[in-house]
């Protein structure tokens, strides 16, 4: 991986880190400030919100990664135009489709009344205003992505935080909306810098160019994003709300495995793209290969931790009185296993989205099964095992088609000898940690949280050096130089 691709992909991380940080606060605020009949409005609010953001953008954002590189001037400026006003339209679609009038929603969402009036208001802003986590990106400018994700970051912690000391859910509901006209704000800003204000008209041609290619990505991604929340949606339908709310708090490590992959993906993803349009196979399977590498040193042992550490984080973080959601933790932490080292960004500069629009579609309905199943016989619990099910088999999925593509074997799609040493570091150290959380050494969960904590980086450390692997680690992280090439 070249220095200019590893510092991008360190400062979008970084960037991402920090906003997956500050928004992890939030919940912590507000299942304190809220009644807890608020706080589940709040999260049911967020379950809608992530099934909107799932579909409505279709993919188009993250086309713009595989078209401006490719065109320039007046061109360019038409792909933006046009992804931004079709942004706009399913935006305002998604918000009158989840608004409390739809009868196929879950009773627990249409009995908000403080959030009646929230779901179209907010969508109608909040797909189109999406569009600034990807234009300084597609721009070739990370720098300045990550400085936007941090500003919007803060500010959004800050509007929600003051909203959520008045103790009143359509206080902070109106906080978010003001929150995303703000953001809004940022494209319209983006936009009329770098592309001009010329809207329309529409160019049939390059719009038709655009949909065939980010359609298929959008809906598999959107099957993609279902299948990950259909869990919380069995959850939503077959428990009470605070019930779910406990349940959805389980589900707060899955952002962690998102963001690094996203950034990663986002880093190298122009490149990527570059290097598809110069035939560079080799290239792309290498620079894959040490993003994956780089993903498994952060999340592996991150996985394992948070396994070990559930009930800790629960209880600390979340007060004990939603410490179901600590058996929930855990079963996301194996599913999320299955995801670290994926191919999914070789499958979209591939133009393989109809297959993975196919497969994702059968892992949809496997979710749903497997969720219901594991809730009517394990109860709360039990509805998170469709991930386990889900996530690992859409990945064999995805990794035997770039196989085939290719024409390279799995085996030789990634470095697995080295990512299967990470693994077993990381959960020997989990394991080690895990015998000496058995010891109850301290009272208090928060002191023996970061005992444990210290104890497993320790571990950990110690693992990788047994197994060989510091050399690796230093030459992703610190050295300039780029990797050599897997032999």
């Amino acid at each position: 991986m070249s220095a200019s691709l590893k510092r991008g992909a360190v400062t979008l991380t970084a960037a991402n880190m920090l906003d997956f940080g500050l928004q992890f606060l939030l919940p912590i605020a507000l299942v304190r400030l809220l009644p807890t009949a608020a706080f589940a409005d709040y999260r049911l609010a967020w379950l809608a919100i992530g099934t909107a953001m799932a579909v409505a953008p279709f993919a188009l954002p993250r086309s713009l990664f595989y078209f401006l590189p490719r065109t320039s001037g007046a061109e360019r400026a038409g792909y933006v135009h046009q992804t931004f006003l079709l942004l706009l339209a399913s935006g305002l679609g998604a918000g009158l489709l989840l608004g409390p009038w739809n009868p196929l929603l879950p009773h627990s969402l249409r009995a908000m009344r403080d959030a009646a009036w929230f779901m179209p208001a907010f969508l109608s802003l909040w797909v189109a205003a999406s569009l600034i986590e990807f234009l300084p990106n597609a721009r070739g400018d990370v720098q300045a992505q990550a400085r936007t994700i941090v500003v919007l970051a803060v500010l959004r912690v800050l509007i929600v935080a003051a909203a959520a000391f008045t103790g009143r859910a359509d206080i902070v509901f109106a906080a978010l909306v003001a929150y995303a006209a703000i953001k809004f704000g940022f494209v319209l800003r983006h936009l009329g810098r770098y592309y001009g204000w010329r809207l329309l008209p529409l160019h049939p041609g390059a719009l038709r160019t655009q949909l065939h290619y980010a359609v298929p990505f959008g809906l598999a991604a959107a099957l993609f994003l279902l299948r990950g929340q259909a869990d919380q949606w069995v959850a939503a339908a077959m428990f009470p709300a605070a019930t779910f709310a406990a349940f959805s708090i389980g589900a707060v490590i899955s952002p962690i495995v998102a963001l690094v992959r996203n950034s990663v993906s986002n880093a190298i993803a122009p490149r990527l793209s570059a290097l598809e349009s110069s035939r560079d196979q080799a290239g792309m399977l290498r620079l894959n290969q040490q993003a994956n590498l780089a993903s498994a040193f952060v999340l592996l042992p991150t996985l394992a931790l948070c396994a070990v550490l559930a009930v800790h984080i629960v209880t600390v973080v979340y007060t004990a009185k939603y410490l179901v959601a600590a058996q929930v933790m855990r079963i996301n932490a194996v599913a999320l296993l299955g995801v670290t080292v994926e191919v999914s960004t070789l499958t979209v500069v591939l133009n393989q989205g109809r297959f993975l629009l196919a497969a994702d579609a059968v892992m949809l309905v496997a979710s749903l099964l497997v969720s219901y199943l594991g809730a009517h016989f394990f109860g709360v619990p039990g509805a998170a095992l469709g991930n386990v099910v889900t996530l690992a088999g859409g990945n064999a999925f995805s990794f035997w088609r770039v196989a085939r593509v290719t024409g390279v074997p799995i085996r030789r799609l990634q470095e697995w000898h080295l990512i299967f040493r990470i693994l077993g570091a990381a959960v020997g150290a989990g394991a080690l940690t895990a015998l000496l959380d058995r010891a109850d050494l301290l009272v208090r969960p928060l002191p023996e949280a970061l005992l444990l904590g210290a104890v497993f980086a320790a571990l950990y450390l110690l693992g990788l050096r047994l197994a060989g692997l510091l050399p690796q680690a230093r030459a992703l992280f610190w050295q300039r130089a780029a990797l050599p090439s897997p032999s």
